[in-house]
Order: structure tokens, then sequence, then C-alpha cells
């Protein structure tokens, strides 16, 4: 069986991350969960790692790897910045800037659901 690993890296203080990594946590599992089945008919097992980073890793907050490649690397219409994220910022005390995602010009602080399926489905073809 071919396996697809997932890997999400985010901000973890005490058992809780920003609303952003959590929002994208659960654009994650609804992901998987939709697609476990069909992909599971086509021999490919799809798991995931949750990598909880410290306040000084904060840079890598809010990633996601498909078998060690970035989401950005696997799908090239999308990109990578960074903003504030106030979420952050109250978690650890301190302004942050976390990374966020561009597609079509439209930034979205969380990875939505359709992107991540997207990706999921690209690093299997």
């Amino acid at each position: 069986m071919k396996k697809l690993l997932i890997e999400w890296k985010h901000f973890d203080k005490e058992g809780e991350t920003c609303s952003r990594c959590n929002e994208t946590g659960v654009h994650i599992k609804q992901s998987i969960r939709e697609l476990k089945t069909p992909l599971l008919k086509k021999g490919i097992e799809i798991q995931l790692r949750e990598t909880k980073l410290t306040e000084d890793q904060m840079d890598k907050s809010n990633s996601l790897l498909f078998n060690g490649v970035p989401i950005e690397d696997v799908l090239n219409e999308v990109s990578v910045l960074r903003n504030t994220c106030n979420s952050c910022g109250d978690l650890t005390g301190n302004p942050c800037e976390c990374r966020a995602v561009q597609t079509d010009n439209v930034t979205h602080d969380d990875i939505p659901k359709e992107i991540v399926k997207q990706a999921i489905l690209s690093s299997i073809s």
C-alpha cells in the first residue's frame, strides 16, 4: 500500500494553538475524512503527523508538508506570506506574524479545505 504522510506544523502553547492553525487543523481532518475511503480503494493510505512547535519555531507554524514537500511546492498556484496573527500574539504575549497562503490574489490566514484536498490529490498523482 502506498502512503501519503501529511505533516501539520503549528505553534502549541500548553495544548493551545492559535485560531488560524486550529482552523487549518479542522480543514486537514475534514479533507482526510472525505478522501480516506476513495484513496484506500486506490491503495493509498493517508497518515497525519502533528508537529507542535515552540514560540522560537513560529516561522514554521501553520505549514503543511505532503511526503516532506511543502504545500507551496505541491501546488504552484499557492504562495506563502506572513501576516499579523493576533491569536498567536494573545498566546505569546508578543506581536506575531504567522504563515498564510495566497491563491488567485486572495489571502487565507488558515489553509482552506479545498486547497488541502487539492494538495492531497496532487501529491498522489
